[in-house]
């Protein structure tokens, strides 16, 4: 098997988050699995190398969790065992580093970093239980430069409670300023069993509606691109030559592998993710064994419908030939009735080479994607 990207989830943080509905568990958890975790990915990359071709990689995407507070070291273990990479990216929040952890991290291997920063409004930082300020976040970036972090993104999030557009703007505006190579954008999920979830189900709690939320949007598609940031994904924007090129091999649907609790690996028409519960992870991988809790085999069917709604997640959309070329059909008369129907909507533009969001099918892309599951 040959997989393009590699993917490494580190399921630790501080505290977790209240709307958050990923993986991760804090370090006091298991501490004695936090300080094991480094050699338990090497154990597991070593049970992939009798299957996997990882000669081919080309990223790497250490997330969480917040990946930044496992110790330098055992990230550039795990780095120095795998072929030189084109893109080792690393998540981070601005409070679990400093100068040394970078200077490290950037020794280490790691090219790209990403910043949890989520507003530069401190109200709405300490209303999330962020553990960082909005001067906490602008100096990370300042150290990160400082240590040799040539590619810096920031992770945005809108739609929060009591958030409004003028809040957005500023934290947009902030974002700019401070010139990160990739900005990401993020409207507010809840959870039904996270504790905002919870709370929004009561209607003790106060978020903004779906209109409210794409108002924001549109924002951020107007000023992001007046201050040179290229929209090339529904949540991502880029100055040029910094788009993400792991997260681009999602949306094109290329082979990726998962290392790690809970990560997930999709090869082919096969996907399957790790066990979600840590001891069982560790267990099977001390024990020799892949971590495998659940394999899927697709149907080209659903293969086919996959990679539509994946292309056009990226701005550029899906050209007809590429696609005919890679899964042997011709989309625009495959969906010939579904593409008419977005079409027609707006949400959709149509030429002979091939199809794309409009600005409006962006903010109402879940519309867009539901005609193709």
């Amino acid at each position: 098997m040959k997989f393009s990207s590699l993917y490494v989830h580190v399921p630790f943080c501080l505290r977790k988050c209240d709307y958050c509905d990923f993986i991760s568990f804090p370090v006091g958890q298991y501490p004695q699995l936090f300080a094991d975790y480094g050699r338990l990915l090497l154990a597991e990359l070593e049970l992939w190398r009798e299957q996997a071709e990882l000669s081919a990689l080309q990223t790497l995407y250490i997330g969480g969790g917040t990946p930044s507070l496992l110790p330098p070291a055992q990230l550039a273990a795990l780095i120095a065992a795998l072929p030189p990479l084109d893109e080792i990216s690393i998540e981070a929040n601005p409070e679990s580093v400093d100068a040394a952890k970078l200077r490290a991290l950037r020794a280490a291997g790691c090219n790209r970093i990403s910043f949890g920063v989520q507003s530069f409004d401190d109200g709405l930082l300490a209303a999330m239980g962020r553990g960082h300020s909005a001067a906490a976040a602008v100096a990370a970036v300042g150290l990160a430069r400082q240590a040799g972090f040539a590619n810096i993104g920031l992770d945005l999030i809108y739609g929060l409670p009591e958030q409004s557009l003028s809040q957005w703007r500023e934290t947009l505006l902030n974002a700019m300023e401070l010139r990160p190579q990739h900005i990401s954008l993020y409207g507010l999920t809840l959870p039904a069993d996270s504790p905002w979830g919870r709370r929004a189900a009561a209607g003790d709690l106060a978020v903004p509606d779906d209109d409210a939320q794409a108002e924001m949007l549109e924002l951020a598609m107007r000023l992001l691109p007046d201050g040179g940031y290229r929209h090339y994904e529904i949540a991502n924007f880029a100055l040029d030559g910094y788009q993400s090129r792991h997260n681009q091999a999602y949306w094109r649907r290329e082979n990726y592998l998962g290392l790690g609790c809970a990560a997930a690996s999709c090869h082919l028409a096969e996907r399957w993710s790790n066990f979600r519960d840590l001891p069982a992870y560790a267990a099977a991988v001390q024990g020799g064994e892949l971590p495998l809790y659940e394999r899927e085999q697709l149907h080209i069917d659903e293969v086919i419908a996959e990679a539509v709604f994946l292309g056009l997640r990226l701005r550029e959309g899906i050209n007809f030939d590429g696609f005919e070329r890679r899964y042997g059909c011709r989309v625009e008369r495959r969906y010939k009735k579904q593409l008419r129907r977005l079409h027609d909507l707006g949400l959709l533009e149509l030429d002979e080479g091939g199809m794309r969001l409009s600005d409006h099918g962006v903010m109402l892309g879940n519309e867009a994607f539901r005609e193709f599951v």
